[in-house]
């Protein structure tokens, strides 16, 4: 990707919660754990200071990749944490939306990036979370993309799953749907 040109690429944070003493080293691993188990290979991981950002290649069945690579990252959480309890267990929310992306001398960034990052710290996805101690993963998209991927699209994602919120973030109101994952199935 030339750095003066942004590319459309779908765009996905995760944050964790739990025993996080490396920043993120936990989150990476359950991250591409759940890539590779999804068969989503065509991502660039990039760490952040509240978490990791993941940018897709442009052209990747997006809704496959969201349906799949939450589906794998919930699997992933699930087996880490079957044995462990309260505080010990790790427990991620993880934002998609897409748009324009460029690289910087910096890293990736763009209106994509910006909007997952401001999904992810939001209020509503961090509530989700908290609202059932057996959740381990809770998703957001922007109500754009899901409008875009949504059964018939795609048969992983029904809107019916789906929470509606308006997520206040940085002074701006993104419309997004919210979901929270429970057991591994």
């Amino acid at each position: 990707m030339d750095g003066s040109d942004p590319v459309r690429r779908l765009c996905a944070v995760v944050e964790a919660e739990g025993p996080v003493d490396h920043p993120y080293s936990l989150v990476a691993e359950v991250v591409e754990s759940a890539s590779a188990a999804a068969g989503v290979d065509q991502i660039t991981l990039q760490v952040l200071s509240s978490g990791l950002l993941l940018v897709l290649s442009s052209g990747v069945n997006e809704a496959r990749v969201v349906s799949d690579l939450s589906r794998e990252m919930r699997n992933a959480l699930w087996r880490r944490n079957r044995r462990l309890t309260g505080a010990h267990r790790l427990r991620c929310r993880i934002a998609f939306h897409q748009g324009l992306v460029r690289l910087t001398d910096e890293g990736f960034d763009g209106q994509a990036v910006r909007v997952a990052r401001d999904l992810c710290g939001s209020d509503d996805l961090r509530t989700a979370l908290l609202e059932s101690a057996e959740h381990d993963l809770a998703l957001i998209l922007s109500a754009r993309l899901l409008d875009e991927l949504a059964y018939p699209e795609s048969a992983g994602l029904h809107r019916e799953q789906f929470r509606r919120v308006t997520a206040t973030t940085q002074g701006r109101h993104v419309p997004a749907y919210v979901y929270a994952y429970g057991e591994a199935t």
